[in-house]
């Protein structure tokens, strides 16, 4: 399709020049703070180096170009991010919403297709308890009758399907997931690859299985070559081990099943990134909140350049002063309502009596 044609040419545009541009934008990202460079100074400088043309650029200080090239790569580097993180959510989402419709699809034919067999499987079974059938019937003239009710083939086939248990929702939906291994190697893994995750739990098992992952993929390596050990262990829910792991004869686990755990891994690390608990810290849109707040060092300068008086007050005698003006106005308001002055309250209370 000329549209998915053109969504992934985007993408892999994007995520080239974000490469590129990764070395200017950590030199960026380390040398604007010692400069004093505000946020909104930094916004305004790379806006700049879009206004001007590149001879008027050159005509420029030296160092102002410069300056006004680095807030351009450190502002362009994280707006990549964000069309990054907007693909990844897009792709994430499309193939979620495909995985879950194929398992349901499956999971009806399998519903439609033992329904249908059971009036025939039924006839099957009376044939035992048919009292016009002799105890020395010779058994070849039972089956005979059974094959005229479903052919042999297709009482085999039927017998088959209904000796063993049906395969669960959960089952179908990894099985789904096989038919899409090829998309989620070519559009969900080069975007979780370059984008550099950050998370507000320490240690988080879930940052430290994608780093494990994309060391994996840097040496053209599956995730099924490498020893389980390797793998985070609180990344595999028993409950989906069956699905996430390979096992032998025996029934133990041999390692990965790669397809399965990559797509599992992706999907946990979008769902906390939507949570918050997992952020981007070279963005615009999705930073962790306390890149917002005042650090505590710059904290007191903030506060005398806003020049609040309230602020100049101790939270405690804040507290005082305001319990105080609270029971002021308590002991007014009894003192009127007993002289008759509030007539419109008087008012209200007989209506509601």
């Amino acid at each position: 399709m000329p549209g998915t044609f053109n969504l992934a040419n985007s993408q892999h545009i994007h995520a080239a020049v974000h490469t590129l541009l990764e070395p200017l934008h950590r030199i960026a990202k380390a040398l604007l703070p010692k400069l004093g460079v505000s946020q909104q100074n930094l916004l305004y400088y790379a806006s700049l180096a879009n206004f001007y043309t590149v001879n008027d650029l050159r005509n420029l200080k030296a160092d102002q170009t410069h300056l006004y090239l680095l807030c351009y790569a450190w502002q362009r580097y994280r707006q990549l991010s964000d069309n990054l993180v907007d693909a990844m959510a897009y792709h994430m989402k499309q193939l979620e919403d495909e995985s879950s419709a194929l398992a349901q699809k499956s999971f009806s034919a399998e519903q439609v297709s033992r329904r249908q067999d059971t009036p025939q499987v039924g006839r099957l079974l009376l044939i035992y308890v048919d009292d016009t059938v002799a105890d020395a019937t010779p058994f070849g003239t039972v089956r005979q009758r059974a094959y005229k009710i479903m052919p042999r083939d297709t009482l085999q086939i039927t017998g088959q399907r209904l000796s063993v248990k049906p395969v669960s929702k959960l089952a179908l939906h990894w099985q789904a997931v096989d038919s899409l291994t090829e998309r989620i190697r070519r559009h969900l893994r080069p975007l979780y690859v370059a984008l550099d995750f950050a998370s507000t739990v320490s240690d988080s098992p879930w940052l430290a299985a994608l780093a494990w992952a994309k060391s994996v993929f840097a040496k053209q390596q599956r995730l099924s070559q490498r020893p389980l050990a390797e793998c985070p262990a609180t990344t595999l829910p028993k409950r989906l081990r069956p699905y996430l792991l390979t096992f032998d004869t025996d029934g133990k686990s041999t390692g990965l099943h790669a397809d399965h755990y990559e797509f599992w891994l992706y999907r946990q690390i979008r769902k906390r990134f939507q949570s918050g608990e997992i952020y981007l810290d070279d963005s615009l849109q999705h930073r962790h909140f306390s890149d917002e707040l005042v650090s505590m060092d710059d904290k007191a300068d903030a506060l005398a350049q806003m020049d609040i008086p309230f602020l100049r007050q101790s939270v405690n005698a804040q507290l005082d002063a305001l319990t105080a003006e609270l029971g002021a106005q308590w002991l007014a308001f009894n003192s009127e309502l007993k002289e008759g002055k509030l007539t419109h309250w008087t008012t209200i209370r007989t209506r509601r009596s």
